[in-house]
C-alpha cells in the first residue's frame, strides 16, 4: 500500500469525491454536534462541573470521540510563553497514547509553523500536487499503528491560538469527521476563553474575599484597641481625678501654714529658710499637678469654653503680676509694652490667662539671671491682636519639637520639664480660642513666641 502526506489543497479524487457527495457527514450529524455545543456551553455557564479549560477540551475530545469513533484526539492551546502545548488528550483504551502524543506533537509544531490545516493519509495513492512528502510523518503514524491524521488550526482574529489534533486507524472515520472536527474548531477557542474568564473571576472574587476576611479581622483588632485605649483613658482620668482630690487638700494645707509660718511667725534665718523651700516646693507640686489634670482633660476633649467680654489690657498686667514672685527667684525682669489701641475682647478669659502664665513662666524658665522677659500686644484692627513674649535664652536648634516634648513616663536626659509640659498644654488651650501661635528665633538670640488671638469668637 502507498502512503502518501497531503495538505488539504492536495487531497485526492477519490477524497473530493467524497466531499462532494457529503460523506463527510450528513447535516444531521453537524446539527446533533451543534446542539451539542450549545448545550456544552449552558453547562459551562450555570454549572460548576465544566469550569477549567482543561475540563472543556476534555469534554470537546469525548464529543468527537462519540460522533465519530477515532482513535485519539489531542487539543493544543498557546500557553503563557506564546507556544502550543497540549492541553488535553483523549484515546481509546486499547490505543498507545504515548505514541499518539508523538504524532500530535509533529502535527502541531507544523500548524504553528505553516499555519494551516495539516492532513496525512497512508491509505492514498501519491499525488504530484502534493506539497507535504516528509516521510517522518508516516514513520511516525506507521510506528503507533495510524493509518491517517489531521491537524485543524484553530484561529481568533487571525492569529493562531491553538490546534485541534485526530489521529486513527481508520481513515474512513476520519473522512467523515472532517467537516465536523473543522466545525467544532472556533468553539473550543470561545469555551477556553470562557472558562478563563470564569478561572480569573473565580480567582478575583477569593482574593477580594479573603481581603475582606483581613479587613473585618483588622476592623476587631482595631476595636478591640480602641476599647482597650478608652478603658485606660477613662482609668487615667479617674486616677487624675482621685490623685487631685487626694493631694490638693493636704497641699493646700501644707501652703496655707507655710504662709502663716513666713508672714506671722517669728522664725530664724534658718527656719525662714526651711519653709521657703516647703513652700516653693509645694508651689511647684501644685502647679505640676495642675498641668497634669488640664491635659487630661484637653486629651479626653472636655474643654469647655465660657466665653464673654473682658479687658484684654487688665488680663496682660495681671498675667505679668501672676508671675512677677516668679521672676524675682529667677532674678529675671519681666517688661510689659501694651499700646493705647488695646480694647476689650470675647473669649474664654480663664483659658487665655493659662496661656499666658505659661508662656510666661517657659520664658523666665529659659532667661539667665539677670536676663528680661518682654511682652508686647498690638491690636490687628478687626481680626484681633497679637501677642509677643520675648526671652533671653539660648537660641533653639530645632522649633518644630517645643509643642511634641519627651514623654514624662519615659525619663532621659531629654526628658520635658513641667514648663515644657505647661508649652503644650497652652498650645492646645489657644487652638481651643481660635488662636494661633508660632515660634521665631529673636533679634538677641532668645526665643519669640508670637500669639494672635482673635477679637470675636469665630464662627464654624
Amino acid at each position: 500500500m502507498s502512503k502518501q502526506v497531503t495538505d488539504k489543497r492536495a487531497t485526492t479524487s477519490s477524497s473530493r469525491e467524497k466531499a462532494e457527495t457529503g460523506s463527510d457527514g450528513p447535516p444531521s450529524e453537524l446539527h446533533a454536534l451543534s446542539a451539542e455545543i450549545v448545550d456544552l456551553f449552558y453547562t459551562q455557564t450555570f454549572s460548576p462541573t465544566v469550569s477549567t479549560p482543561s475540563d472543556v477540551c476534555a469534554a470537546f475530545s469525548e464529543m468527537i470521540l462519540r460522533h465519530w469513533d477515532l482513535c485519539c484526539i489531542i487539543i493544543y492551546l498557546r500557553n503563557g510563553d506564546g507556544r502550543l502545548s497540549q492541553s488535553a488528550i483523549h484515546t481509546h483504551a486499547h490505543f498507545d497514547q504515548a505514541r499518539a502524543q508523538e504524532v500530535g506533537a509533529m502535527l502541531a509544531a507544523t500548524v504553528e509553523r505553516v499555519g494551516r490545516e495539516l492532513q496525512v493519509w497512508l491509505d492514498e495513492g501519491s499525488n504530484e500536487a502534493a506539497e507535504e512528502t516528509d516521510a517522518e510523518y508516516r514513520q511516525a503514524l506507521e510506528r503507533a499503528g495510524l493509518y491517517a491524521g489531521v491537524a485543524m488550526p484553530i484561529h481568533a482574529r487571525g492569529t493562531l491560538v491553538g490546534a485541534l489534533i485526530a489521529v486513527t486507524a481508520y481513515p474512513e472515520r476520519l473522512r467523515a469527521a472532517l467537516n465536523g472536527i473543522r466545525f467544532i474548531a472556533a468553539p473550543i477557542v470561545i469555551a477556553v476563553g470562557n472558562a478563563r474568564r470564569a478561572a480569573a473571576l473565580h480567582e478575583q472574587h477569593d482574593r477580594i474575599e479573603h481581603l475582606v476576611e483581613e479587613l473585618q479581622e483588622r476592623s476587631r483588632d482595631l476595636e478591640e484597641a480602641n476599647s482597650e485605649l478608652q478603658r485606660v483613658a477613662r482609668y487615667r482620668s479617674l486616677f487624675l481625678a482621685r490623685m487631685s482630690h487626694e493631694l490638693r487638700t493636704p497641699l493646700t494645707s501644707i501652703l496655707g501654714f507655710t504662709e502663716i509660718l513666713l508672714d506671722q511667725e517669728d522664725l530664724s534665718d534658718t527656719q525662714r529658710r526651711y519653709c521657703g523651700k516647703i513652700q516653693s516646693s509645694g508651689q511647684q507640686l501644685q502647679s505640676s499637678l495642675n498641668q497634669l489634670v488640664d491635659l487630661s482633660r484637653l486629651e479626653a476633649g472636655q474643654t469647655e469654653l465660657f466665653l464673654h467680654e473682658f479687658s484684654l489690657r487688665q488680663a496682660l498686667r495681671e498675667s505679668c503680676q501672676a508671675v512677677a514672685r516668679l521672676a524675682q527667684k529667677q532674678d529675671v525682669k519681666v517688661d510689659c509694652q501694651f499700646g493705647d489701641n488695646i480694647g476689650t475682647i470675647v473669649s474664654d478669659e480663664g483659658k487665655l490667662r493659662q496661656v499666658l502664665y505659661n508662656f510666661l513662666a517657659h520664658a523666665i524658665g529659659r532667661s539667665p539671671a539677670g536676663g528680661t522677659v518682654t511682652i508686647n500686644a498690638e491690636n490687628l484692627s478687626s481680626q484681633g491682636y497679637e501677642i509677643t513674649i520675648e526671652d533671653a535664652g539660648e537660641r533653639l536648634q530645632d522649633m518644630s519639637r517645643v509643642f511634641e516634648p519627651v514623654h514624662l513616663d519615659a525619663p532621659s536626659e531629654q526628658a520635658s520639664n513641667m514648663n515644657e509640659l505647661g508649652l503644650v498644654i497652652a498650645r492646645r488651650l489657644i487652638d481651643a480660642i481660635g488662636g494661633t501661635v508660632k515660634l521665631e528665633s529673636a533679634a538677641t538670640g532668645g526665643l519669640l513666641v508670637k500669639i494672635e488671638i482673635p477679637a470675636r469668637p469665630t464662627k464654624g
